[in-house]
């Protein structure tokens, strides 16, 4: 419910003012790995995660949400048997967080719309897997509101990788 609250303060209200803690990144991850690993687990999905030392000024709850939104539009765009690579290191502006995936890829034309709210490359996912459109345009609040960036990079048939550069961070 919190979660929530906050995602409708980010979204619809434009609210910037979230209360930032030092976190240890790492450590986050890891508790989304866990989190997620049961819903991997019924895909058939595999996950991997690689992380480095170091805390980073974010909101978690939000940074939570961002990380989860990435994998699961990840698992979304592969068959079973596909793999998911959310690596992480601290840089001297905050941290770079990368999630890299086995799916079936983005057009090119499409990459600079799919953070738009509604936008979605596959127009039939919303019937068959659920959704509003909104995943991408909300991680792309949650990183203009960490002072970040993010860049998708893709190949047709042979997966997306998502770059998120936070800053705020401290080794």
């Amino acid at each position: 419910e919190r979660l929530s609250f906050k995602l409708l303060d980010l979204l619809v209200l434009k609210k910037r003012d979230f209360t930032f803690q030092e976190t240890n990144i790492s450590q986050l991850i890891d508790e989304i790995a866990l989190a997620i690993e049961p819903k991997l687990k019924s895909c058939g999905v595999y996950m991997t995660t690689q992380t480095e030392p170091g805390i980073c000024s974010v909101e978690p709850d939000l940074l939570k949400s961002l990380l989860i939104n990435l994998i699961d539009n990840a698992v979304k765009s592969m068959e079973s048997g596909g793999r998911i690579r959310l690596r992480q290191n601290m840089t001297k502006e905050g941290c770079r967080i990368l999630v890299r995936d086995s799916g079936r890829g983005i057009p090119q034309a499409d990459l600079k719309k799919i953070t738009e709210a509604f936008y979605r490359v596959d127009k039939s996912r919303s019937r068959r897997q659920g959704g509003a459109g909104l995943g991408l345009a909300l991680c792309s609040e949650i990183v203009e509101l960490h002072g970040g960036t993010m860049e998708f990079f893709s190949e047709l048939g042979k997966g997306t990788a998502v770059v998120i550069e936070l800053k705020g961070g401290a080794v």
